[in-house]
């Protein structure tokens, strides 16, 4: 590995009640390094938004923090349904997201991926549609991980180049839970594919071991010089910024000492 240990971002949905201005000049006071942006309904509405409002937000980056990513909740099968009127829909709404994210100066926009898809399906559609900024994927169901998503997966990742995977650890942890060491195929693909990892702690810490096997794999990337993006995000029922703070924290120093060992045992 090369270079000085990149900073450690946080996703807005881990504290409530602040407006974007005041979340980046919060985070800035407090060493967070940039900020993921929930940019859907539940989140700040970017697409909602005038120019005006992106246009100064975007100037309130550069005297705090950036903004590197924006989450949309359009769904990765949206995109690619074979009804015009789904498809159409999904893809205008996340055109429009997209240009929202670009003009806040993010460098990607996320997609949930809360529907399988099977290798049929993306041999129909083709590829997912160029935006004004990279897509991710963000994987929201464990059949993911089995042999026919996983290979539908594979293929729309090689065929949409502009196209990558955001890791969540809770996210994926459970999946392994559920579906079982021995019989996941896509794991190695979607590692592969992560430009981003969330540190995901949802009111228990990172304890549960598959938290470190994600990470863990994450890291040996990283030193490959693979760059990867990693934020925390913190969904346990306190969301005030104190305990989203300490949250952050504890999740930061639980990820440098997992990179610390790591590292150690591959001296």
């Amino acid at each position: 590995m090369t270079g000085a240990e990149p900073g450690i971002g946080l996703y807005s949905i881990s504290v409530r009640g602040l407006e974007v201005p005041d979340l980046l000049g919060w985070a800035r006071a407090e060493g967070v390094a940039f900020v993921h942006l929930r940019g859907g309904t539940r989140g700040y509405a970017l697409t909602e938004r005038d120019a005006a409002t992106l246009k100064h937000w975007r100037a309130v980056t550069e005297q705090t923090v950036p903004i590197t990513g924006v989450t949309a909740d359009t769904d990765l099968a949206e995109l690619l349904d074979t009804d015009a009127t789904v498809r159409d829909r999904a893809r205008r709404s996340l055109g429009r997201m997209a240009w929202a994210a670009a003009s806040l100066g993010a460098g990607w926009v996320r997609l949930l991926a809360r529907t399988p898809l099977d290798p049929a399906m993306v041999q129909r559609a083709g590829a997912v549609p160029v935006m004004a900024v990279p897509l991710l994927v963000e994987l929201h169901h464990p059949a993911w991980l089995t042999p026919a998503p996983a290979t539908a997966l594979g293929r729309l990742l090689d065929q949409s180049p502009h196209l990558r995977v955001l890791a969540d650890t809770a996210q994926l942890a459970a999946m392994l839970t559920t579906v079982g060491p021995h019989t996941v195929a896509g794991l190695d693909r979607v590692i592969a594919a992560t430009n981003v990892l969330h540190l995901s702690d949802q009111g228990h810490g990172l304890r549960h071991p598959g938290h470190a096997q994600i990470a863990t794999a994450i890291a040996r990337r990283l030193d490959d010089d693979h760059e990867i993006e990693v934020a925390v995000e913190w969904t346990g029922p306190d969301r005030s910024p104190a305990t989203a703070l300490d949250r952050y924290r504890a999740a930061t120093a639980w990820w440098r000492g997992l990179r610390e060992q790591h590292r150690r045992s591959h001296v």
